[in-house]
């Protein structure tokens, strides 16, 4: 029986397919693939895994709706809670711890023999040259208004705040200070516009304090001048 020799397809009959004999049956032999066609299978499959991958996370990423005004604090702050004005009629002379009256530091800061510094929550004023501070405008102004205000009191009713620090992270009382003829010092040092409300970190009069600064501001008193 002749036997049949087979010769190897040439490259252009390799590309195109070839039948090649085996067992004296014909098989097919597929084309081969080129460098350029396995290129794009790589390209193609790249691609469709990119998008799946992007669809799946599009879900975790950011909001790109929202405002950037969202993000960035307004200036005009407004308090939580409607403003009491019944809080000192709830509190003053039930509430108080009396001391015995040092000195006036500044428009914010007293001193008495028991507690020593003494910061009036809520409301603060332009510094005073020390070696801590620079003097600001209106700084011996304010402090010149609570030595005025605490003039007649050799004793202060002081009154911690129920839900603000009682102390800050210099050591000092937080309190409203009442004179003994019941003058609300926080109170009337924004009132007379020597001292602005306090707009950071809750206590309880944060809404009152904000109304008599803005009557201060309207009428043009003090240091709103």
């Amino acid at each position: 029986m002749k036997k049949r020799i087979y010769s190897p397809p040439l490259l252009g009959e390799a590309r195109r397919g070839s039948n090649k004999i085996k067992n004296n049956k014909s098989i097919f032999v597929p084309p081969l693939s080129s460098p350029c066609q396995g290129e794009n299978f790589l390209k193609h499959f790249f691609a469709i895994s990119l998008v799946i991958f992007l669809t799946g996370c599009s879900s975790g990423l950011p909001d790109k709706s929202r405002e950037i005004s969202d993000f960035v604090p307004q200036e005009k702050v407004e308090p939580a809670n409607p403003a009491n004005f019944d809080w000192v009629t709830e509190n003053f002379p039930q509430n108080c711890r009396w001391e015995k009256f040092s000195r006036v530091i500044d428009g914010d800061t007293i001193v008495t023999e028991k507690s020593g510094k003494i910061r009036l929550i809520g409301i603060d004023t332009p510094e005073i040259q020390s070696p801590f501070t620079d003097e600001e405008p209106g700084g011996q102004e304010a402090s010149e208004k609570a030595r005025e205000i605490l003039a007649n009191s050799e004793k202060v009713c002081l009154i911690h705040d129920k839900i603000g620090d009682q102390t800050d992270k210099y050591g000092r009382s937080l309190d409203y200070v009442f004179t003994e003829d019941g003058i609300d010092l926080n109170a009337e040092m924004i009132k007379t516009g020597f001292a602005r409300w306090y707009s950071r970190f809750p206590y309880e009069r944060k809404a009152e304090f904000k109304v008599y600064q803005d009557q201060a501001k309207k009428a043009g008193v003090g240091l709103w001048k």
